[in-house]
């Protein structure tokens, strides 16, 4: 059976499936586009994006208590012209390591202030997606870039708001909010020389109570071939990678009352993703239906009493297909996956209330409740259902009590059905020494629960899960210097990061004797330490410069540096956006430092890195009101060649195994056309 016939068996399954979704996509794209013409003899109102509440704000005030936040606005990754989450994160968040497998829409490496992928906790709109099958497999292969409001970034141990898996950090997608006082949107179509395409658009409005916001997505690409041509086999015939990510939301909000509004949020995303592997492959995918729900109440009767309610569902629904080439047999295909089911549902309620007893302190307590069940037909995990119930709370000074000083502290105290309670404590604070000059510092432990593999995996050949697991401990300290400065009347700014991290209870992989593989909380510790600088420069009234430089340890028993966490990384540009021009660029660069990757005998441990890559992208704004909008972005402008990672693969005649390379996008050229209204 040839591959066009296998195409033909699948298309129409394939596409009966995703037919609503795009359906969906294409009408609210429609709905867009006829707004945006009717918008264009409208008159302009002014839009206010509707104030943050609760949850909404804890970031911000948590930056005020030594947390170190960083945000990255919608206006930003427009700009630059990015597809996906992890391209925005990779050129703007200075803190974080992304490594993407294999382009956009694809697995990638995280590593914040030397973590482990799993030590990151990810969530969209305050809804937890972390995968809960696999904490080190990351979600960011469905998150396009064009749904996001803003993103978050918290840096440091914070389980104490946000419970399992936030150790080293959490990023926060927001996607597009609602708003007061009009109707605006956006519709957007572009593509790129990879045979690419996108196009989007969103519309947002209020009516009295009432607000609305619908977006949708689709981004599309035949990709590009990651491997090189002298690491594949002769059997592996599908040689490039691609992906079709569709993407529909809606939100809902309602003023109840002055002090009491209501939300409701829905998004679903539909995605087929190729897997690029060395050997035997003739087609090989992954197709995705993920859901998220949210409802929320938030409740602000006086200054002194706020109240927040939400409660979530999240469905992550993955299946594989798989046909290999038959080796000595041209033409031949086998088929060794059809359809085989990978997901887990993930549901949960959160509570967080804030009180201000007297001037100068405020109190908050919390209650978390999570329950998730999936299943792994390709690695052998049973239908198997976790909860975890969890209370918190927290004290803060505030200005009124130690002026240029504020402290927090609190604690939290976890209790899931399988493993052991365990409670965490965190304490942090910021002292302004003057309006140019702070120093901020948190203190504390985080934790990270088992994953699902890790409790009941059963795959006979090689790994056992153990339902007695406990928690991984992790002790965190963050302490920086920073401050602000003047050039030309604007302002600059300068910070210098240190951090170190020890993780107890460490989860491995143990032999048990007899040859098999079962997981333990082994006696073994995982220590990270380093440091990160960064810098802002204005230059003038229209350019800008930023760089920042990080260097880590992260280092197990063994001694040796974490697979796959670079020693050191570095990123800087340099931007151009004039207020008085409707023109604007920045160049921008993403230094690698070594990494190291240890493969099965005989490959053993392997080098990559020490690479810089560099990005230049464009806008023009014009028409009335300078509505219209035409970017472009070279991705990898020098078009260097750079290992992201290795996989151990076996040649088709049988001989040594060797290590196969992973490479990055090589140079390629996006343009997007655009319409605000």
């Amino acid at each position: 059976m040839g591959v066009q016939s296998i195409m033909s068996l699948h298309q129409k399954n394939r596409g009966r499936r995703r037919h609503s979704l795009m359906m969906g996509t294409i009408s609210l794209v429609a709905v867009a586009a006829a707004s945006a013409v009717q918008a264009q003899s409208a008159e302009v109102e002014e839009v206010v994006v509707t104030a943050p509440r609760l949850e909404e704000s804890l970031p911000l005030e948590l930056a005020e208590y030594g947390n170190r936040v960083q945000v990255i606005q919608s206006e930003q990754i427009e700009q630059r012209v990015i597809s996906d989450v992890a391209q925005a994160l990779q050129l703007m968040a200075p803190s974080l390591y992304i490594q993407p497998k294999a382009g956009a829409f694809d697995y990638v490496d995280i590593s914040m202030q030397g973590s482990r992928t799993s030590e990151v906790l990810w969530l969209v709109d305050g809804v937890r997606i972390s995968n809960r099958l696999y904490n080190g497999t990351t979600p960011l292969d469905t998150i396009p870039a064009a749904m996001v409001e803003r993103i978050e970034v918290l840096e440091g141990g914070q389980g104490l708001f946000y419970g399992t898996q936030s150790v080293a950090g959490v990023v926060n997608v927001i996607t597009k909010s609602l708003v007061k006082g009009g109707t605006d949107g956006q519709f957007a179509i572009g593509g790129d020389s990879n045979d690419g395409r996108h196009i989007a658009g969103y519309v947002r409005g209020s009516q009295g109570r009432h607000e609305f916001v619908a977006y949708a997505s689709n981004d599309k690409s035949e990709g590009y071939q990651p491997i090189p041509t002298e690491d594949y086999q002769p059997s592996a015939t599908d040689r490039n990678r691609g992906y079709d990510v569709q993407t529909l939301g809606v939100k809902y909000g309602i003023d109840l009352t002055e002090e009491m509004r209501f939300s409701l949020g829905y998004q679903r995303t539909y995605a087929q993703l190729d897997f690029a592997q060395p050997t035997l492959i003739s087609l090989y995918y992954n197709e995705r239906d993920e859901s998220i729900l949210s409802g929320k109440l938030d409740w602000n009767p006086s200054e002194t009493f706020g109240l927040f309610l939400k409660g979530y569902y999240h469905s992550w629904d993955s299946t594989i297909t798989r046909y290999n080439n038959v080796i000595g047999s041209p033409g031949s295909v086998v088929q060794t996956a059809d359809d085989v089911y990978w997901g887990y549902k993930d549901y949960g309620l959160n509570a967080l209330a804030k009180l201000v007893p007297n001037a100068g302190i405020e109190l908050y307590a919390g209650y978390d409740f999570q329950n998730y069940n999936g299943r792994d037909e390709v690695l052998l995990i049973a239908e198997q259902t976790e909860q975890v119930h969890a209370v918190f709370g927290q004290v803060r000074t505030t200005e009124d009590l130690f002026g240029n000083l504020k402290l927090a502290a609190g604690v939290r105290h976890n209790m899931p059905k399988s493993g052991e309670a365990l409670t965490i404590w965190n304490v942090s604070g910021q002292y302004d020494i003057s309006d140019n000059l702070f120093v901020r510092t948190t203190l504390g432990t985080a934790y990270r629960l088992p994953d699902a593999f890790e409790l009941y995996g059963n795959d006979p050949c090689c790994e056992q899960g153990n339902p007695q697991l406990q928690g991984e401990k992790s002790t965190n300290i963050n302490a920086s210097v920073g401050g602000f400065f003047d050039v030309g009347g604007k302002n600059g700014s300068w910070e210098l990061v240190g951090f170190a991290r020890r993780v107890e209870n460490l989860i491995d992989a143990v032999d048990d004797g007899t040859g098999t593989l079962v997981y333990q909380n082994t006696d073994s510790e995982t220590e990270v330490k380093g440091w990160m600088a960064t810098v802002f420069v204005p230059i003038g009234d229209a350019f800008s410069a930023n760089l920042s430089y990080s260097a880590t340890e992260a280092t197990p028993a063994s001694g040796l540096q974490i697979d796959r966490v670079p020693e050191t990384t570095a990123k800087g540009g340099i931007n151009y956006h004039p207020t008085d021009l409707p023109v604007g660029g920045a160049l921008s660069f993403n230094y690698v430092g070594t990494t190291y990757q240890t493969l099965a005998p005989p490959v053993g441990r392997r080098s990559f890195g020490d690479v810089v890559t560099a990005d230049l992208s464009a806008y023009l704004k014009f028409g009335p009101d300078k509505r219209h909008r035409l970017s472009a972005r070279v991705e990898n402008l020098t078009d260097k060649v750079y290992t992201t990672r290795l996989i151990r693969t076996v040649p088709d005649d049988g001989g040594a195994a060797y290590g196969a390379r992973f490479f990055g996008v090589p140079r390629t050229l996006h343009v997007r056309y655009s319409y605000d209204f």
